[in-house]
């Protein structure tokens, strides 16, 4: 892949696929390289901060999209579902308690910024450190892995319009659930911004420059 190819996969991986060809199936050596770059990926000491779940079970997806009302229909004053959550796969990012699971971790003995005193809490600087890392790890994974369903030709889009414990509790996850991907085969006879079931149009807003200090 040359560099113009990658240029677009990045531009096409920005945006967000609302409908979906749910004929096809996601084959299964794609399903594990999307689970390779979900858990892979760099993390602050590679600590595991998240869980990720991995949906293809059509009522569950269809459960889960059922309780993403957040995107406010000015016309009709109603909220719309978020329909990129009816992909082929649903991934959930479950935001994982490794405190609980790591407490004798030789990075809680040896990293200040992590470390526990001597009754075995952290301070509140430090749990905000823990805090900001973890949204870290969970940011760069989803990035990872729309990147990479990108490049293997499938449509993507987050979500984050959801309670978090109401969509932990639908797919069995112990934590919070602090983002939705859908992964899919795009639907070819419908521009993107068509909701999967309703037929509302998602507007479209294009990307406000990042201003670039190039140092040499």
């Amino acid at each position: 892949m040359d560099h113009k190819q990658i240029e677009k996969a990045v531009i096409r991986s920005q945006h967000c696929q609302r409908n979906w060809d749910l004929t096809k199936d996601i084959p299964e050596e794609d399903l594990q390289l999307i689970i390779h770059a979900a858990t892979q990926c760099p993390s602050k000491q590679n600590i595991a901060f998240y869980k990720v779940h991995f949906i293809t079970n059509r009522s569950l997806i269809e459960e889960v999209h059922s309780k993403t009302a957040g995107f406010k229909n000015y016309d009709t004053g109603e909220y719309e579902t978020n329909s990129q959550t009816l992909a082929n796969l649903l991934i959930a990012f479950e935001r994982d308690d490794y405190l609980q699971r790591h407490t004798d971790d030789k990075v809680f003995r040896n990293d200040e910024m992590y470390s526990l005193d001597t009754v075995g809490e952290m301070t509140s600087s430090q749990k905000g450190n823990l805090e900001r890392d973890a949204f870290m790890a969970i940011g760069i994974a989803a990035g990872y892995v729309n990147l990479t369903s990108c490049m293997l030709g499938y449509g993507t889009g987050c979500c984050a319009c959801f309670d978090e414990k109401e969509i932990a509790e639908t797919i069995g996850a112990n934590n919070p659930i602090k983002l939705l991907m859908g992964v899919g085969h795009k639907d070819a006879t419908k521009n993107r911004r068509i909701h999967h079931e309703t037929g509302f149009v998602f507007p479209t807003k294009s990307k406000q420059e990042i201003h670039v200090n190039v140092i040499k």
